[in-house]
């Protein structure tokens, strides 16, 4: 694993650790990135041997290393350290520093960590609470492939390549105007914005489902190996998971974001979308590739998240109102007798989903984002159950 810190500027030589920190789940080691053209940044001997935990010798000369325990390598780069093809052939780290720079986000981003393959950039966060109290706010942490992605109640996943996952660390201050509550769907807001923001794709078909995924217009027959046509529909691309903790008056959150960016299976991708909309409207949008995707969706946070702090989700409903897919829409509300009701939008101050009841006009029902599933296809809500 990799962390860049775009304001650092030590320089340092590899070998073997330069400290190992004994964390919640597992051992870090912690190397500094040598610097200058080809250097090696570290052994391919010390790091077979992390990763060997049988071969391990001594962290000092009194305490030696449990054999249980999980061992990771952290290398600590700097701007001119920046890890080359050899070391992360499928994330180009040089590409992901230039667009972060050039976009110029002041805390999201600062520092960036990155590994080819994990079980989940979010878990690793969450169970290694030393190294996360050392983190500074806006680190992100980013991986090509994720073998046990996190979702809402216990649904994990593995995002191959092509998808974009990473978790985000914000610490949030208690805020009655800005609710901690709201902050998933600033960030799934963001995520769309994103992209809809810039020149010329305005109107690509990217829309938000409550409470925190994101969905893509899947043409069927362009976007899978299915031979038969299919009337185009909206498919889950991405998804929003926000663990937090809470300790003297501010709030600790992990963002754990997948979002299929370029892998068009099993349904669609961001990229498919451009393509087809290209096709469909003549234009020649480029495709978004991932290091630029990270540094798009990071820097449209921490704009959102400004005008957050500052006045609440209010002045965004707007925006979220016109990427949502569930204006007017007509739900069953399973836990109800199964009563018809109509969407009329959500709460600003903690994100329920208001709902109008068809057969009393005057009823209107509160629905929380984390007790509740919502079927987009049967157009049914009912009681999640984990």
């Amino acid at each position: 694993m990799y962390a860049l810190n775009n304001l650092a500027a030590h320089r340092g030589d590899c070998g073997a650790a330069d400290m190992v920190l004994r964390d919640t789940a597992e051992d870090i080691h912690i190397v500094t990135a040598a610097t200058g053209a080809g250097a090696r940044r570290v052994s391919v001997e010390y790091q077979n041997a992390v990763l060997q935990p049988d071969d391990i010798g001594p962290v000092s000369a009194t305490e030696a290393m449990p054999e249980s325990r999980k061992h990771s390598v952290l290398v600590l780069c700097t701007p001119d350290s920046v890890p080359g093809t050899n070391e992360a052939p499928r994330f180009d780290m040089h590409a992901a520093v230039k667009y972060m720079q050039a976009i110029k986000a002041h805390t999201a981003g600062s520092w960036l960590m990155y590994s080819d393959t994990t079980r989940s950039t979010q878990t690793f966060l969450e169970r290694n609470q030393r190294l996360l109290a050392q983190l500074p706010d806006g680190t992100v942490n980013v991986a090509t492939v994720q073998l046990a992605g996190r979702g809402r109640g216990r649904n994990t996943w593995v995002a191959p390549v092509g998808c974009l996952q990473f978790t985000m660390l914000i610490r949030h201050p208690t805020l009655k105007q800005a609710p901690v509550v709201m902050m998933q769907y600033v960030m799934s807001l963001a995520i769309v914005e994103a992209v809809k923001t810039l020149p010329g794709y305005e109107h690509l078909p990217l829309r938000l489902k409550w409470p925190n995924d994101v969905h893509a217009l899947h043409t069927r027959a362009a976007d899978s190996d299915d031979s038969f046509d299919a009337e185009p529909a909206y498919a889950k691309v991405g998804g929003i998971l926000v663990n937090s903790s809470y300790k003297s008056g501010e709030y600790t959150l992990l963002f754990g974001c997948g979002i299929n960016v370029a892998n068009r299976l099993p349904t669609t991708s961001i990229n498919s979308v451009i393509r087809d909309y290209n096709d469909a409207h003549g234009t020649r949008l480029d495709t978004i590739p991932l290091e630029k995707a990270l540094a798009l969706f990071t820097a449209k946070f921490e704009e959102l998240y400004r005008q957050f702090l500052a006045f609440g989700f209010e002045p965004l409903l707007e925006a979220y109102y016109r990427n949502w897919l569930h204006s007017d829409q007509v739900v069953t509300l399973a836990d109800r007798s199964y009563e018809k009701a109509r969407v009329v939008g959500i709460s600003a101050a903690d994100g329920q989903l208001q709902v109008r009841s068809l057969n009393s006009p005057h009823t209107v029902y509160s629905l929380q984002p984390d007790g509740n599933s919502f079927d987009m296809l049967r157009g049914l809500i009912s009681r999640k159950i984990n």
